[in-house]
């Protein structure tokens, strides 16, 4: 009986040696970043996804949760009076923009360059 236990142990042994992916083992070559090597990429090449608010016609805005025709076109109006926004809050500078609305846009839009030809 013995026997049979101390093979039983050296088999599982064995296994997780060298069956399961050995963890000890090199298996590459790894990348290591630093903040530096993100420091030249813009916000337009992360968020490739999202809407910029600063360049969407309004269709696009449209597609946000909460704005329909004249919604868009009043954020559309105050950006053609007052300029490009700085950051998502100053939307609630637009009639019917509230800040719930835009805290449900997290991930979906953003404030990025207005001179981009890119969104």
């Amino acid at each position: 009986m013995l026997l049979c236990t101390v093979i039983a142990l050296a088999a599982i042994a064995w296994g997780a040696l060298f069956l399961i992916a050995p963890v000890w083992q090199f298996s590459g070559p790894t990348a290591s970043y630093t903040d530096k090597d993100f420091a030249s990429v813009s916000s337009e090449t992360i968020q490739t996804d999202c809407i910029n608010i600063n360049l969407a016609d309004a269709e696009t805005l449209m597609m946000l949760p909460g704005i329909g025709p004249a919604k868009a076109e009043a954020i559309l109006a105050w950006r053609e009076a007052h300029g490009p926004f700085s950051t998502l809050m100053d939307l609630e500078q637009v009639s019917g923009i509230s800040s719930g609305m835009i805290e449900s846009w997290e991930g979906l839009a953003y404030v990025g360059s207005s001179d981009t030809q890119t969104q």
